[in-house]
């Protein structure tokens, strides 16, 4: 994986020093070439500056335009028609009108002819985005909760539409529903549906899949997807799906594979199983002393899942921790055992998997799970399989913090931005920043981005892995009001979550997965 500084966006440690200049002619967001095939140069640099020109190896000098002057941080750009082979470096102006040169070895007070970076054109990064995504708005569904459309469809024990979120409960969404909501979603000038993963599972979240190419029964199946496909798409609306590739659900065929064959399984490398056979060990003394506050229900919990798993169970006694899994999963969570995507057989599985969806159902593009723990050069392979169906389509990425190795122009195209969320919620829900921090953090994320990727990602306030803003805002519709204004009108793409149209407000997860209140059959 490579390095990355989520310092980056913060006043503390991250600021930066006195005459420091910034540039990294490996970062796109530095350096890359557009469709036409021209430069961008960009440099980073503290506010002490008024002029920055690039110089190249004819002796002239380029005048970089300021994109942003903030507190602590200026971010200065140029695009030029320049031939591969020139040298070139840059000259900037302080303040107080002493010339600063940044050359590759750092900064100097004087340019040797020798000290200078070249044009490689063959080896620059274009970090092109479909530009229809540029600023577009994306609302997210999570199909279980949005409409109930064919309630014949609902797995058994549905507890009543608008019941309080739970973790295992089921209130009977469907993509029937969703299609029958098309007009109220087109209403909200919306330009692309993105739906939490609807592959076959046991889970109201789906992220803990049982089959890839299957859209879970409860859901309505294959055909609901694709007559959703269809009637988004005639209204221009396009649809991403979503999925985790890095765990799925241990009734996954290769996964059941392993169990029951164990090490002679032909899947046995898809995972990392550490002790024979693969098993969950409990220890109760110990869960009960690590503070579990429902010990009963946890174990019954465990019962259940050994039954519909086929994993074995098995209750020990000694000084271990109170649940111990014999196989890698995600976050220690008996139902995600982790997939191993450096398996060359698991990872083309994976990405024929990528490739049926865009091929076969015509998707507009994948927003891809905990992005930042699965094998960093599977996302290479992941992008060039799904740019090879369709060359339009949209990969954003679920990355907390600072994404900006994942938007170099060959893995993703954009991120979920969890920065501007947090910035928005400082600043405006819970008031513990004030607009100089929020302006001088935007300008910092915007910096470490290319500004392709800066127009693709999703600026969103709420999503289905954090409390509603509403609810951060201590339920004021004025605040969330004028964090909608913000989403709305800033550099990115609005990222609206089901609900925030009518105020929906929710605390953490299950509690931000609520129904849509729809009124009457009509609403």
């Amino acid at each position: 994986m490579p390095y990355f500084e989520d310092q980056l966006f913060h006043g503390v440690p991250g600021d930066l020093n006195p005459w420091d200049v910034r540039f990294d002619p490996l970062d796109a967001a530095h350096l890359s070439t557009d469709a036409a095939g021209r430069v961008r140069f960009r440099l980073i640099t503290e506010p002490s500056f008024c002029r920055a020109t690039v110089v190249t190896d004819d002796g002239l000098g380029h005048d970089m335009v300021r994109r942003f002057s903030e507190r602590s941080i200026q971010v200065w750009e140029t695009t030029l028609d320049v031939a591969d082979g020139t040298r070139y470096t840059f000259a900037l102006e302080a303040n107080d009108g002493r010339p600063v040169y940044r050359v590759p070895a750092g900064i100097a007070n004087a340019v040797e002819r020798l000290d200078r970076w070249t044009i490689d054109l063959s080896a620059t990064r274009t970090a092109l985005t479909p530009v229809w995504t540029h600023g577009m708005v994306m609302y997210q569904i999570f199909p279980e909760r949005f409409h109930n459309g064919a309630a014949e469809l609902d797995p058994g024990g549905v507890v009543p539409w608008g019941t309080d979120p739970a973790w295992l409960d089921f209130q009977g969404g469907d993509l029937v529903g969703i299609t029958e909501k098309a007009d109220h979603i087109e209403s909200l000038g919306v330009d692309c549906v993105y739906l939490n993963p609807i592959f076959e599972s046991l889970s109201t979240h789906r992220y803990d899949a049982i089959d890839y190419h299957a859209v879970d029964p409860a859901l309505g199946g294959n055909n609901a997807l694709r007559s959703l496909v269809d009637d988004l798409h005639s209204r221009g609306i396009r649809i991403i799906l979503d999925a985790s590739f890095n765990h799925c659900h241990p009734k996954f065929f290769a996964f059941a594979d392993v169990i029951e064959n164990g090490p002679s399984s032909d899947y046995a490398s898809w995972f990392n199983v550490t002790d024979w056979p693969p098993r969950v060990i409990v220890r109760p003394d110990r869960i009960a002393a690590e503070g579990y506050r429902d010990l009963d229900k946890y174990m019954e919990y465990l019962d259940r899942f050994a039954a519909t798993s086929g994993l074995a169970v098995e209750r020990a006694s000694d000084h271990g921790p109170g649940v111990e899994l014999t196989y890698e999963a995600w976050y220690g969570v008996p139902s995600l055992p982790r997939v191993n995507l450096s398996n060359p057989d698991a990872r083309k599985y994976f990405l024929d998997v990528a490739r049926h969806w865009i091929r076969d159902y015509q998707i507009d593009g994948w927003r891809m799970d905990v992005a930042r723990y699965v094998d960093f050069d599977f996302w290479p392979d992941f992008r060039e399989a799904v740019k090879r169906e369709n060359p339009d389509a949209y990969l954003i990425a679920e990355i907390m913090g600072n994404a900006s190795p994942w938007l170099q122009g060959d893995t993703f195209d954009a991120t979920m931005n969890y920065t501007f969320r947090q910035l928005v919620i400082d600043f405006v829900a819970k008031h513990t920043s004030t607009g100089v921090d929020l302006a001088d953090g935007l300008a910092r994320m915007y910096a470490a981005y290319p500004p392709e990727a800066v127009a693709s990602s999703q600026n969103l306030l709420s999503s289905h892995d954090t409390a509603r803003f509403l609810h951060e805002a201590q339920e004021d519709t004025d605040r969330l009001r004028l964090a909608t204004v913000l989403q709305m009108t800033l550099p990115g793409s609005p990222g609206l979550y089901y609900g925030d149209e009518i105020a929906m407000t929710g605390g953490e997860e299950p509690g931000s997965r609520g129904a849509f209140p729809w009124h009457s059959p009509d609403d």
